[in-house]
């Protein structure tokens, strides 16, 4: 057997290890990563040869909002500089983004062109700390998670509107702020909301289950009028202690008619509430179990299907589809329509057992489907870093039922922990 120098076995065992990095997509030695920023972790690197997608993809890095674009991905862009930038959400025609903006104690809701520019301020959560009493009454507010109304002209948003707006004996003897998130809505055209009492005239869409969470990840359902989708957090009887994370669904003006039908604010038909004793016209399309969560809902751009996360357990998380039940927000030829009755909470979790697993992580979430329905991106944790990763979604001609083309898995993002995953991307055209 002929033998070898071991000078000569040092270089081919790193020639072999520097081309099993490439392959892999491991370390400095993928071509397929370009870096286009450097952000506190380091570089920031896209896979701009086998990451194909069309369109815009937006996000956050350290805070920033950058956009990248299918047909130029050596170049990212940045929209915003020296702000703390959240949660960004593209308007239905692509020509305006709304985001959150946040402070020590506070956050703005603002939006400016998708190209970039100085921000438009329509709702400023800035106030002051007032002795009052024994405690400490609060004017500052929260907003988060903007969604564009199809008209492009209204943005739903979280917000914690109305926490000094309620009177105890409606929300079940609950006599403090409430600080959960409930879903408002509001024209970008309208006066800024600024003091107290413009906080509480926003359009009210959605109601809490008070301190289990409050609500999130409000979206519109394309191609069908007045309907939106969220998460919502409560706790389950009998001890309260357990919480329920679940899918709804609900008419945006089903609250905002109540009121104008009924307008004395002593009595209404909705409101928040504690222990199970909020009312709220919203519908489950998942089941309220304790410890089970359905959240991050996102449509298909036909508004037909719903992609989602569920958590299988303490170190899994799974996305889903789940074809989307109509009929069940409103009924315009039924004026005497009840959303709450048991039929329709029935017919609202009747395509639950159609859920379809896509696939599974240690913490993949926030799924966001392409314009043209043949692609989701989505945050998938590796390496205890967060990146952004592309898949082929392929629908069933004759079941319906959708699937990933698993040999389409491709990490778009190597970021160095600079990604900021607790903001959901938005792609557009």
């Amino acid at each position: 057997m002929k033998k070898y120098p071991l000078w000569k076995l040092i270089i081919v065992f790193a020639l072999l290890s520097m081309s099993l990095q490439g392959c892999l997509g491991l370390g400095g030695g993928d071509t397929n990563y370009k870096s286009v920023t450097t952000g506190k972790n380091g570089d920031v690197k896209i896979n701009s040869q086998q990451a194909a997608f069309q369109g815009k993809i937006y996000f956050t890095l350290n805070r920033n909002l950058y956009m990248l674009d299918g047909k130029n991905k050596e170049h990212l862009m940045q929209l915003t500089k020296g702000m703390d930038v959240r949660d960004p959400a593209v308007s239905p025609n692509g020509k305006f983004i709304a985001f959150t903006i946040h402070y020590k104690d506070y956050s703005d809701l603002a939006y400016m062109p998708t190209s970039g520019g100085k921000p438009t301020i329509i709702a400023t959560g800035y106030g002051k700390f007032t002795p009052n009493g024994a405690s400490v009454l609060s004017t500052y507010h929260w907003f988060a998670q903007p969604a564009w109304d199809p008209d492009n002209e209204h943005i739903y948003f979280l917000g914690d509107n109305q926490k000094h707006y309620w009177d105890p004996a409606i929300v079940g003897n609950y006599d403090a702020d409430i600080l959960d998130l409930q879903v408002f809505k509001m024209s970008i055209h309208a006066k800024k909301l600024v003091t107290v009492d413009d906080m509480e005239s926003a359009q009210a869409v959605a109601y809490t289950s008070i301190g289990a969470g409050g609500l999130r990840d409000p979206m519109y359902r394309p191609g069908h009028a007045n309907q939106l989708v969220y998460t919502s957090y409560k706790y389950t009887p009998p001890d309260w202690s357990r919480l329920a994370i679940q899918i709804n669904i609900i008419d945006t003006n089903a609250i905002q008619n109540s009121i104008k039908q009924d307008p004395n604010p002593y009595n209404p038909k909705y409101h928040p509430g504690v222990y199970g004793g909020e009312y709220d016209p919203g519908v489950a399309l998942t089941p309220e179990k304790a410890d089970l969560t359905n959240m991050q809902p996102a449509f298909s751009p036909d508004g037909n299907t719903l992609i989602y996360v569920r958590r299988e357990d303490a170190t899994h998380m799974s996305l889903y589809t789940m074809p989307v039940v109509n009929g069940v927000t409103s009924d315009p030829n039924n004026p005497a329509f009840d959303p709450n009755n048991a039929a329709n909470t029935k017919k609202g979790l009747s395509d639950y057992g159609q859920s379809t697993k896509l696939m599974t992580g240690q913490y993949i979430s926030q799924p966001v489907w392409s314009p043209d329905g043949s692609q989701i991106v989505y945050y998938d944790y590796h390496d205890n870093i967060f990146d952004l990763w592309l898949a082929k979604i392929v629908k069933n001609p004759k079941t319906g039922a959708y699937s990933i083309d698993k040999n389409s898995i491709t990490q778009l993002t190597q970021t160095n922990g600079n990604l900021d995953a607790d903001s959901r991307a938005a792609w557009s055209r």
